[in-house]
């Protein structure tokens, strides 16, 4: 929660007593969970080597966790790995969590850790490694691919992945098409209460600021500065 109010200390701050007390009590599940949680948090804090400890970490809890923690924990890691430089192996961990996705077994593991993280999500993720090795065109279409896949449940992975996207439009040097994307991402996040893609939202918006001559832009803007 403190994640998604883009308040990082309280995160790290939370997820380190969470790894302590899985110390304390031993649980794999837990204790693999709270070392990709804090993966995630070393990487928004811009220090993707401690990210890619934290991720190799929890991995090696990966035969005693159930299957959408495999492909969650194999996601993560192939984020960190991509954001210190490691395209190749990042494509093939995101390759190998298609096994373990959550829309691969039979029935439905909503409300499980790592149920979230289907094949749709895994892409999402493909797209973000893309980018990190300078690939947006490429994002961009795996982007296209995977939004109509994510569950309209996951609404926080929805807008992210609609952020995505639109960064990758900014890295493509499109910024009417960057800031179409980013105004169906807009209404969502605030509903979802979301700070922190509320933050990257207007990060968007400043990056295609000189280019409201365009409509599509320019509608973007003005929703940006409306009080939700």
């Amino acid at each position: 929660m403190n994640q998604s109010l883009d308040d990082a200390p309280a995160a790290h701050h939370w997820t380190g007593k969470a790894l302590s007390w899985t110390d304390q009590i031993a649980d794999p599940i837990m204790t693999a969970w709270a070392m990709y949680r804090s993966s995630q948090h070393w990487l928004i804090a811009g220090k993707p080597h401690r990210a890619v400890e934290r991720a190799g970490a929890a991995m090696v809890h990966d035969t005693k966790v159930p299957s959408p923690v495999r492909a969650a924990l194999r996601v993560q890691h192939a984020h960190a790995l991509a954001a210190v430089g490691d395209n190749r192996e990042a494509m093939q961990l995101l390759d190998d969590a298609h096994r373990w996705a959550a829309d691969r077994g039979p029935g439905k593991p909503e409300g499980e850790h790592g149920s979230y993280c289907t094949s749709g999500y895994i892409e999402v993720h493909r797209r973000t490694c893309l980018r990190l090795g300078q690939r947006p065109d490429e994002a961009i279409a795996v982007l296209d691919a995977a939004l109509p896949s994510i569950p309209s449940l996951h609404r926080q992975d929805f807008t992210s992945a609609l952020l995505s996207k639109a960064a990758a439009h900014v890295a493509a040097d499109q910024p009417d098409q960057a800031a179409a994307t980013a105004r169906i991402a807009l209404p969502v996040a605030r509903r979802a209460g979301s700070r922190r893609i509320l933050h990257e939202l207007a990060q968007i918006g400043s990056a295609v600021d000189e280019h409201r001559h365009l409509a599509d832009v320019r509608a973007f803007l003005d929703d940006l500065v409306e009080t939700p």
